[in-house]
Parts: C-alpha cells; sequence; structure tokens
C-alpha cells in the first residue's frame, strides 16, 4: 500500500473514531467521563462516581455550562444535586437544540444558577446535563463542582480543555502537512 494512502487513511479512521463519541459533552466545567457504551444510563452516563481529579469551581449564582452536542435536534437541561444518588433539580432554563449531521460538535453555553437547586458557597455537588431528543432518546453526563462565591475575585476556574474538534482539525492539519512533504 502506498505510504501517503495509508497515511491518509490512518488519520481519516482516526477523525471518524474520535468523533463518534460526540453526541454529548461537558466542556466547561470538565466532564466526569464520556462512555459512548453507557451515555444513555442515567444519572450521569455511567460515570456515576466523582471525579476527585476534576472537581472545578462554580458560582453559586452567575454561573456558565459549556457543552458540545455532535449532532442532533432536541432539548438540553441542566440539574444539580449534592451526589449522584440525590434528586437532581433544574439549575437552568431549557435549551432548544439543533446540529445538522455532520455540522457538530456545536457548543453551547447556558446561564446557570445552583442556588435555585439550593446550592450553598462551600457546598460539593454534581452538574448534570441531558440531552432529550424526539422526547424519547435521553443522554446524560456530569460534572462534578464545588459551589463557589459568584464575585469577580472567586471567578471561575475552570481548566482548559481540549475537546474532538480541536483533535479532529489538529489532525487534518497534520495529514495536509504529511501529505505535501511525502
Amino acid at each position: 500500500m502506498n505510504s501517503k494512502i495509508f497515511a491518509v487513511a490512518f488519520i481519516f479512521f482516526f477523525v471518524l473514531i474520535s468523533s463518534a463519541n460526540a453526541h454529548i459533552a461537558f466542556v466547561n466545567p470538565p466532564f466526569r467521563g464520556n462512555n459512548d457504551d453507557t451515555m444513555r444510563d442515567p444519572p450521569c452516563g455511567g460515570s456515576n462516581e466523582v471525579n476527585t481529579t476534576a472537581i472545578t469551581d462554580f458560582p453559586v449564582t452567575d454561573g456558565q455550562a459549556t457543552v458540545d452536542i455532535g449532532h442532533g435536534d432536541g432539548v438540553l437541561l441542566f440539574n444539580y444535586a449534592p451526589d449522584s444518588n440525590s434528586t437532581f433539580q433544574s439549575v437552568s432554563d431549557n435549551v432548544t437544540v439543533a446540529v445538522a449531521e455532520g455540522t457538530g460538535p456545536k457548543p453551547y453555553t447556558v446561564p446557570i444558577n445552583v442556588s435555585k437547586a439550593g446550592a450553598k458557597i462551600g457546598d460539593q455537588g454534581v452538574l448534570q446535563t441531558i440531552f432529550i431528543q424526539g422526547g424519547v432518546n435521553f443522554t446524560y453526563q456530569c460534572a462534578d463542582i464545588k459551589v463557589v462565591d459568584p464575585n469577580p475575585k472567586a471567578a471561575n476556574t475552570a481548566s482548559s480543555f481540549v475537546g474532538i474538534s480541536e483533535v479532529a482539525l489538529f489532525i487534518i492539519g497534520l495529514t495536509s502537512f504529511v501529505m505535501t512533504n511525502l
């Protein structure tokens, strides 16, 4: 097999695999886990244990959550609970989502107020997102947060996270470079 064809096929295959699990993914705060096989399992898409390395400071009011939606039309919900075994309560307005097949992932940033669910400064809890397609297809994901004062000095300190779309763009650029230099 020609090395150019092999390189292109390998990179194309990698991009397809990396984008296949992009149905829904917390970008900020970072998600606990992202598993295509369990993403339909409530309450956290199969990642029901606290990810102690990803607990993110999150303001009690005036917070924002960003979620990438891979594809589909539906409704995006955000809820909060002290832990995965508690009752989740709504902390934002519902967001209508429309991402055509092949155009995602598309980021949606939503205002969040965890005080609506009784969260107080100093609490640690779980921010849950649910993507509902057609009223029957539910996809779940969670992020672990520590509730902090919303003043500017205690602003959200969520770490930057490189998403699937950035990796795909890098791979495509790398492929172009390799192709021109072979």
